[in-house]
């Protein structure tokens, strides 16, 4: 190639990996971004199995083994969910209307609530991914819906009077995980 030495070639070549290498970790790394997930936990169940369920998501997720059972980064980023002291506008109530009832304008508040919450304490000021709820009214299942989306998807776990194991319970939590859903 006339015109062409090699110590051009050679200079232009690394100013294209160079940049390349710049934009790939530029684009990993977004000022405040946070890869974690922010979930909430809302358990209708009235029955006298309700805490032994809260129990057996509380001890999952505090175990360290949502990482590798589920194939996320649960635990190493700082992931967040709210079951005990739940955002105060996430009632039983509201909860019932959306994965119950079936309310489509509670739906699109829940959404909108969702998307907007807000928790300076924990340092989450871009919403919240999405919400995981178990019930028994027609049979014991867990729900979940993403923030963004309008579908409820839904596992249903083996009918019947005695409550799931722990072992359905974290399928179906490890399944039904909302994905990040805040864009950096």
């Amino acid at each position: 190639m006339k015109g062409w030495s090699m110590f051009g070639f050679n200079k232009l070549f690394v100013s294209f990996l160079a940049a390349f290498l710049l934009w790939g970790s530029s684009s990993q790394s977004f000022a405040g971004y946070r890869d974690d997930r922010l979930v909430v936990w809302v358990n209708l169940d009235e029955s006298p199995s309700r805490e032994l369920i809260n129990k057996i998501v509380k001890d999952f997720v505090e175990s360290g083994r949502v990482d590798a059972e589920c194939g996320v980064s649960w635990h190493e980023w700082g992931s967040v969910l709210y079951m005990k002291k739940r955002p105060p506008g996430i009632t039983d109530e509201l909860i019932g209307k959306v994965f119950i009832e079936k309310d489509r304008k509670s739906l699109q508040y829940l959404n909108r609530f969702l998307k907007s919450f807000r928790d300076a304490d924990r340092e989450i000021d871009e919403g919240l991914d999405g919400v995981i709820v178990y019930s028994k009214k027609n049979g014991p299942k867990m729900m979940n819906f993403v923030t963004g989306r309008k579908k409820i998807k839904t596992f249903e776990m083996r009918p019947g009077d005695a409550s799931p194991s722990a072992r359905d319970i974290e399928d179906a939590f490890c399944v039904l995980l909302p994905p990040v859903t805040r864009a950096p």
